[in-house]
């Protein structure tokens, strides 16, 4: 309404016109919109403590399910059911809250565990995998023994055991299995188990990082000069009086050093996924909205799926 109807809208019921609503969207604006990111958190988190980062799904999946029910329901403050707008906006949380910040955190670790100071042929990430390997090889096996010096020849022939042993299943993922993959966490050390699996010698950089860790489980269980060092000593004191048995202790204490190491690799990881989400979240979503739906999705499904349903109307 220009001004001049707006005077006259005035002098015929004594008072202005109510300006035009805008439209608020509570759910598309922050801090709101960070209950979409708390998957991404738990995909950064992960490499620390999985369980929690399967269970910080549920606060996107209840956001995620809000949004898309009420885009369905209302259009701006009116209510007026649309499927259209429900799928339009399905689709848009699955690019911006899901696929793609998601694949930001697992770049951003990737490469935040080869630059961090994890120099060789294997990741801060590929390490973890051998070290949580050990640990579990070491916590079901009946170390300590009277003679512990078997513990490389052991580590190793089991890891390599379970690597033949999922020769196949790995070899046979096709490409979806591989993007799959990308986005969860390895069963298991799957990661080492396709380098060691490329060249099967004992100079694999996967069988030298195992022999490395077998050596610290056997020089703790064994020598008293490697049990009194500083690095390893209170462990070890904490442990036997917990346990009154010294030999169990020494377990304890590998395992307890094993523990400290893997938690060291995930915080690379961890770190590495949280920037990464910090500095792309806006950026995801406006190149989702502005780039993908408007130019891309939008038009296809306006070509296709309602083109269609309006001809059959």
């Amino acid at each position: 309404m220009n001004e001049l109807n707006k005077k006259l809208y005035f002098k015929v019921f004594n008072k202005l016109p109510p300006e035009r609503i805008k439209k608020t969207d509570p759910l598309s604006k922050y801090p709101l919109r960070l209950c979409a990111y708390s998957n991404e958190v738990g995909a950064a988190i992960s490499p620390i403590n999985p369980t929690l980062g399967t269970v910080l799904w549920v606060p996107a999946l209840l956001y995620l399910g809000a949004d898309i029910y009420d885009k369905y329901k209302n259009e701006d403050k009116i209510y007026n059911p649309s499927p259209k707008r429900s799928l339009r906006q399905a689709i848009f949380q699955g690019l911006a809250s899901v696929i793609l910040p998601t694949a930001a955190i697992k770049a951003g670790q990737k490469i935040g565990v080869h630059v961090a100071g994890e120099k060789g042929a294997l990741s801060a990430t590929d390490k973890k995998e051998l070290i949580e390997f050990t640990r579990g090889f070491l916590y079901h096996s009946d170390y300590p023994k009277e003679n512990n010096n078997d513990i490389i020849e052991g580590l190793v022939s089991a890891f390599k055991r379970k690597a033949l042993i999922n020769e196949k299943r790995i070899n046979k993922k096709g490409f979806l299995s591989k993007i799959l993959s990308f986005f969860a966490e390895p069963k298991g050390p799957e990661h080492t188990m396709v380098k060691y699996l490329k060249n099967k010698s004992d100079s694999n950089p996967v069988i030298r990082y195992l022999e490395e860790q077998a050596m610290t489980a056997r020089d703790i269980m064994t020598s008293e000069k490697a049990i009194k060092a500083e690095k390893y000593l209170r462990y070890f004191e904490k442990s036997n009086l917990k346990y009154e048995n010294a030999s169990i202790a020494r377990k304890d204490t590998v395992l307890k050093i094993l523990k400290d190491k893997n938690i060291n690799k995930s915080l690379v990881a961890t770190l590495s996924g949280f920037i990464a989400l910090i500095l792309l979240a806006k950026p995801i979503d406006y190149f989702v909205e502005d780039v993908l739906m408007e130019k891309l999705v939008n038009p296809f499904l306006d070509k296709t799926i309602y083109k269609n349903k309006t001809k059959q109307n």
